[in-house]
């Protein structure tokens, strides 16, 4: 079976920057295995975060002032989960720098996401990361509902505008992902491989010892066969005489 890599050229779309593709949702079908994420339908504010992006255009900008704060958020959290970041979405966390989201570029959140926006660092299922994209949408949405004339306030920018030049093209961030996805598989084969070697060769010398241990009762078994089937000493005719000697002195003596 061919190897299914995470960016292959059947499952890739050129998509304009401008399409609102995480107005889709691509939740775990399998109910019991998803995770407290907005990804999973479970976040934090998912009904607040179901409305905004409801409210979305398929493309281009929002509405408001909201909606774009908003549609930028969401397209950075789309880009992580479905696309493990390998496109340009630095004009998404520097709007919402600009926008107030993040306090300043020293912000704990905004320094982690920033360097994957533009390919400085490439996605390789960091933990820290996953985290800190589910934070991002937590902020966003609490900034919004603690800033609501946001949602009255006309919209006249795109934060598209806001993108700066990528260090690595996505196709070299696929390519990246790809290898180390590979590598991820060889290892893990190899490990299993180990496992099994270890476990075949324990089963081998537990089989050897229990033999060992059959094969000293066995010995064990016989030897004291041996024992018990040793046969009696038979006098010998000096004895027999010597005996029977004795015998007729003592039937003598009792005349």
């Amino acid at each position: 079976m061919a190897t299914e890599y995470p960016h292959a050229k059947h499952n890739m779309t050129a998509l304009a920057p401008s399409t609102n593709v995480q107005k889709q949702r691509k939740a775990n079908p399998k109910i019991d295995e998803r995770q407290k994420v907005y990804w999973d339908l479970q976040g934090r504010y998912q009904e607040e975060y179901d409305s905004r992006l409801d409210a979305l255009p398929q493309y281009g900008e929002g509405a408001t002032k909201a909606s774009e704060i908003f549609r930028a958020a969401t397209k950075l959290y789309y880009d992580f989960w479905n696309n493990g970041m390998v496109n340009n979405t630095s004009g998404a966390v520097n709007f919402l720098l600009y926008a107030g989201v993040f306090t300043s570029e020293q912000d704990q959140d905004f320094a982690v996401i920033h360097p994957y926006t533009i390919g400085l660092k490439i996605y390789l299922n960091e933990i820290e990361l996953r985290c800190t994209m589910e934070r991002m949408l937590d902020r966003t949405i609490a900034f919004l509902l603690a800033n609501h004339e946001l949602d009255a306030l006309p919209n006249d920018m795109d934060y598209l505008e806001f993108s700066q030049q990528s260090e690595m093209n996505n196709l070299d961030r696929c390519t990246m992902r790809n290898i180390h996805f590979l590598k991820m598989k060889e290892n893990a084969a190899a490990a299993a491989a180990s496992v099994a070697l270890v476990t075949a060769t324990s089963a081998d010398e537990a089989e050897a010892s229990l033999m060992r241990t059959h094969s000293s009762k066995a010995q064990d078994c016989t030897m004291k066969k041996k024992k018990k089937g040793k046969k009696k000493r038979v006098p010998s005719a000096k004895n027999l005489a010597n005996i029977m000697t004795g015998i007729n002195r003592i039937t003598i003596s009792k005349k």
